[in-house]
C-alpha cells in the first residue's frame, strides 16, 4: 500500500506572529503538509470500510443505521427519538450513492474522515499546526474512529460536527474582520448542526464556552460582535426545529427522559468514567510510547508513569484546550452522578476529539532541556507520522478482517450470516409476483427492521414506525396510506410473538384481513458457504376501504 511521504512539515499556525511572513516555499510546503492529511486520511476511511464490510457484511444487528434511512425518507425537523441531522446526511448521501452495505459503511468512514480533518484544523487554530497530523493519525488508534466508526448513527454524526464546531471556535477567536465572521458564522452553524444531531452536544458547548473564556483573546473576543454573532446564527438555525418539538408535544424530550430516567446506576456510570481509557487508551499508549523512546535516544531518563499521567494534565487555569478536551466528560460524568441522566457508554463516542492534541503538547514540553523538547517532540511526530508505520496499521487492520470474513464464514457465525438483505429483497419480490400491477406503499410492524424493505428492496415503500397511525407515525406523517396497499413485518414465532399479537389486533379492530405469509431467505454466494435460513412473517394491509386484496384472499405460504 502506498501512502504519501511523511508528515513531518508542520501545518503552518495562523495564530503565530511568524505567520504573517511565510514564503512561498513554507506555502508549498503547508500545501503539502495538508494534502498528505488528505490523502492519507482518505485512504484510512476507505481501507476500514472495506475491512468492515469484509467481516461484517451487514449493518448494526440493533438497526440503527436503517432507523436513519427510514428517517431520511422525509424532511422532517425531527422525530420521535432523535433530532434530524444525522438523518439529513444519511438522506443526502444515498441521494447519489447505492444502497448497499458497503456504501452505509463508507458513509461512516466518509463522516470520520470529516472529523479527522477537523481535528487538523482545530490544531493549526489553537497554535499547535505541528501537532495536526500526528494528532490525527493517533486517532486512527482509537476505538471511536476504527471498529465503532462503522455504525452510522446519531453518535456517530458528533465524530464530525464536534471537530468543525471547536475549530470554527478557534477560529472566531483568532481572527477579526470579515474571516473572524466567517469564522464565528462557521462555529454558530456546527453548533447548531452538533445540537441537531443530538442533545447530548450541550456538553461540548459548555466545553466550548469555557474554552473561550480561559483563551488569551477572551477578554476582546467577548468585547468584540463575534461570540453574540456565533450565538445569533445557532439559535437561529434551531428556530425551525424549536416550533416542531413544540408542535410534537416535545416527542423526543419524553424519549430522552423514558431512556435516562433520572437515576443513578453506578454500573453505567462507572463504564462511562473509565471511556476516555478503553475507548482511547491504543492512541495514548502509541503516544506516550513514542515519546519515551524518543527521549531515551536522547539520553534522557524519563519515567513512563509519569508520562502516562503528564499527558492527561492541565497547563494552568487558563489552559483553554484541556478545558475544550475535559468539559464534555466531566459535565457527563457529573450529570450521571447527580442522576440527572443515566450515563450510556457510546455516548463517549464523541468526546475524545481533542485528546491528542492534549497529549502531544504536554509530552513535547515532558524535557527538562528546551532543545531536548523540541528534538523529543520533533522525532515523536517522525515516529507517529511515519508512512511505513501507517501502512503496517492498515494492512493489519485489512487482513485481520480477511481472516475474521474467513472464520466466521466457515463457523457459521450468526450475525455474518444475518440475512437482513435477502430477506428484504424476498418480500419485495414475493409481492411483485403476487401483485404485479400494484405498488406497495408502506411497511410497518417491527421498528426499524420494516425500513430494510425500502433500503434493499423499493425506495419508494415508505418505512413507518409500527402501525401507520400511530403517535410515533403521526409524527412525520404518510397520509396516503389508507389509498395504498402495506405490509406488516413481524419475526417470526416465537420471538415475533408480540408484534405477531399486536398486528392481528390492529388488523382485527380496522375489520382488515388476517392472513400471515411466511417468507424465507438465506446469505449465499461464495462468502456465505454454510447458508442458514431466516424468516419473516409478513401482514398485507389492503386499502382502508377494508376490501380485501381481491387476489391475494386467505392466502398462506
Amino acid at each position: 500500500m502506498h501512502l504519501p511521504p511523511p508528515l513531518s512539515a508542520p501545518l503552518s499556525n495562523p495564530a503565530s506572529p511568524h505567520s504573517e511572513g511565510i514564503g512561498r516555499g513554507a506555502i508549498a510546503s503547508d500545501r503539502t503538509a495538508w494534502l498528505s492529511v488528505a490523502i492519507t486520511v482518505s485512504a484510512y476511511a476507505l481501507i476500514w470500510s472495506i475491512a468492515q464490510w469484509l467481516s461484517q457484511p451487514n449493518l448494526d444487528r440493533y438497526h440503527d443505521m436503517l432507523e436513519s434511512f427510514a428517517w431520511s425518507q422525509t424532511f422532517d425537523w425531527g422525530s420521535f427519538k432523535h433530532p434530524p441531522f444525522f438523518a439529513w446526511v444519511t438522506g443526502a448521501w444515498f441521494a447519489f450513492m447505492p444502497r448497499t452495505d458497503f456504501a452505509f459503511k463508507l458513509l461512516g468512514y466518509a463522516n470520520v474522515a470529516v472529523g479527522l480533518l477537523g481535528v487538523a484544523v482545530l490544531a493549526r487554530l489553537a497554535g499547535l499546526g505541528r501537532f495536526a497530523a500526528p494528532a490525527v493519525i493517533l486517532l486512527f488508534w482509537c476505538l471511536p474512529y476504527t471498529t465503532l466508526a462503522a455504525k452510522f448513527n446519531a453518535n456517530a454524526q458528533l465524530l464530525s460536527v464536534w471537530p468543525w464546531a471547536a475549530a470554527a471556535l478557534f477560529g472566531s477567536l483568532t481572527r477579526t474582520g470579515w474571516q473572524g465572521l466567517a469564522w464565528s458564522t462557521l462555529c454558530g452553524l456546527c453548533c447548531a448542526a452538533a445540537m441537531l444531531s443530538k442533545y447530548y452536544s450541550g456538553v461540548l458547548l459548555l466545553g466550548m464556552f469555557l474554552a473561550a473564556l480561559a483563551h488569551p483573546a477572551a477578554r476582546s473576543w467577548f468585547a468584540s460582535p463575534r461570540p453574540w454573532w456565533t450565538l445569533a446564527v445557532t439559535l437561529a438555525a434551531l428556530v425551525p426545529h424549536a416550533l416542531w418539538l413544540q408542535a410534537s408535544g416535545f416527542a423526543m424530550l419524553h424519549y430522552a427522559f423514558d431512556q435516562g430516567g433520572g437515576q443513578f446506576s453506578a454500573a453505567m456510570t462507572a463504564r462511562f468514567a473509565l471511556a476516555p481509557f478503553f475507548y482511547w487508551a491504543p492512541g495514548w499508549l502509541a503516544c506516550v510510547g513514542v515519546f519515551f523512546v524518543a527521549m531515551k535516544r536522547r539520553g534522557e531518563r524519563p519515567s513512563l508513569p509519569g508520562l502516562l499521567a503528564r499527558a492527561w494534565r492541565p497547563i494552568g487555569w487558563r489552559d483553554s484546550v484541556f478545558w475544550l478536551a475535559f468539559t464534555p466528560w466531566a459535565a457527563s460524568l457529573g450529570f450521571g452522578l447527580a442522576g440527572a441522566v443515566e450515563l450510556s457508554t457510546p455516548w463517549a463516542i464523541p468526546i475524545g476529539f481533542a485528546f491528542p492534541l492534549l497529549w502531544l503538547r504536554n509530552l513535547s514540553n515532558a524535557s527538562a532541556a528546551e532543545a531536548g523538547k523540541q528534538l523529543a517532540a520533533h522525532g515523536a511526530s517522525l515516529g507517529i507520522t511515519s508512512p511505513r508505520l501507517t501502512a503496517y496499521v492498515l494492512g493489519t487492520v485489512w487482513l485481520t478482517s480477511v481472516a475474521l470474513a474467513i472464520g466466521y464464514a466457515l463457523t457459521g457465525q450468526r450475525d455474518y450470516y444475518r440475512a437482513t438483505q435477502p430477506l428484504a429483497q424476498a418480500v419485495v419480490n414475493d409481492w411483485r409476483a403476487l401483485h404485479p400491477k400494484q405498488q406497495l406503499g408502506w411497511s410497518g410492524g417491527a421498528w426499524p427492521d420494516n425500513a430494510m424493505l425500502a433500503f434493499y428492496g423499493d425506495p419508494a415503500i415508505r418505512a413507518l414506525p409500527g402501525f401507520p397511525d400511530s403517535r410515533e407515525a403521526s409524527l412525520a406523517p404518510h397520509p396516503s396510506w389508507t389509498r395504498e396497499h402495506g405490509v406488516l413485518l413481524c419475526p417470526p414465532l416465537p420471538g415475533g410473538n408480540p408484534c405477531q399479537l399486536r398486528a392481528r389486533e390492529w388488523l382485527e379492530a380496522r375489520g382488515l384481513p388476517i392472513a400471515p405469509r411466511t417468507i424465507a431467505a438465506a446469505r449465499s454466494g461464495w462468502r456465505f458457504p454454510h447458508p442458514i435460513e431466516q424468516r419473516l412473517t409478513v401482514f398485507e394491509v389492503p386499502p382502508h376501504t377494508g376490501r380485501a386484496l381481491a387476489d391475494n384472499a386467505g392466502a398462506t405460504q
